[in-house]
């Protein structure tokens, strides 16, 4: 029965369950309300600002699982990134899967960040979407994703995401995919310690405002916090460094149909000085 309630559901487009809705990827990124536009310096940037990859100075991959949002096994998402730094730029890949048998979301993107003078970057994603239904067959789309990033002074940076600025559809139906745009700041008065704020818009919803902080007890203990609205959310989480290993858990409460709990797992071949030196790098690019 709870199957059949879902994929009513799905198929009658709510903002929960419609086709590619914009959800957080990421224990992390959930953990500071998705409020990451601004920051967006691991490989997950391919979800939140492809610009973000032009930061990255080391190899890291990471996997991504949420087993039962709001309590649905039903809804599981699980998701992998990659991003590879070369002398060209970074370029990055990912897949993330949201579903179960009778209905199944997959996201494939090619990704690619650069940066001019280390203080302003740029990239870009290349999205494939497909959707399959059961009994109602198989659908396939495109779609583009830009981003842009800038180093405003030592302790502020600023980012900017276009997510599907194609407005791409998907089935006979011509569903439309989440056209979404996100502007936010990343204050960081200390190389430990940041504070988040981004607005949001859907084209199909009302302004999201967002917030998140993120605070580096030590190099092994990060401690995260968010806020949002629309719909109104709270969400927590902790990451733990060790060596090249980053193991994240994040808490999301919905106001009205509970919680959610996630974990990612990612490996940074910079270990520990890897991510001191993305917590520094800010700071450095203007000295």
């Amino acid at each position: 029965m709870k199957r059949l309630f879902l994929i009513l559901l799905i198929l009658s487009g709510s903002p929960i369950f419609a086709q590619f809705v914009n959800t957080d990827v990421g224990a992390r990124q959930t953990a500071l309300n998705g409020a990451f536009t601004s920051l967006s310096d691991n490989s997950l940037a391919v979800f939140y600002n492809p610009a973000g990859l032009g930061q990255m100075k080391d190899r890291e991959f990471s996997t991504f699982f949420s087993p039962a949002p709001l309590g649905m096994t039903d809804m599981s998402t699980a998701a992998l990134t990659y991003a590879e730094p070369t002398k060209f730029g970074t370029f990055g890949a990912a897949f993330k899967t949201y579903g179960f048998d009778l209905y199944r979301e997959n996201n494939f993107i090619v990704s690619y960040g650069n940066n001019y003078k280390n203080r302003i970057f740029y990239g870009a994603n290349l999205n494939l979407f497909n959707l399959k239904i059961q009994n109602y067959g198989s659908a396939t789309s495109f779609g583009v994703d830009i981003g842009a990033m800038a180093y405003l002074a030592k302790f502020i940076q600023w980012g900017f995401f276009g997510k599907n600025i194609t407005g791409s559809t998907i089935g006979e139906a011509k569903e439309k995919i989440a056209q979404v745009y996100r502007t936010g700041i990343t204050y960081q008065p200390l190389d430990y310690l940041r504070i988040i704020a981004e607005i949001e818009k859907d084209i199909k919803f009302p302004v999201s405002v967002r917030g998140g902080i993120e605070y580096n007890v030590i190099d092994f203990l990060d401690l995260r916090a968010g806020v949002g609205s629309q719909p109104s959310n709270f969400t927590a989480g902790i990451g733990i460094n060790y060596n090249i290993f980053t193991f994240d858990y994040a808490l999301n409460h919905h106001e009205d149909l509970g919680y959610s709990h996630m974990g990612s797992i990612t490996v940074n071949f910079g270990g520990i000085r890897g991510k001191k030196s993305s917590r520094e790098q800010l700071r450095k690019s203007f000295e």
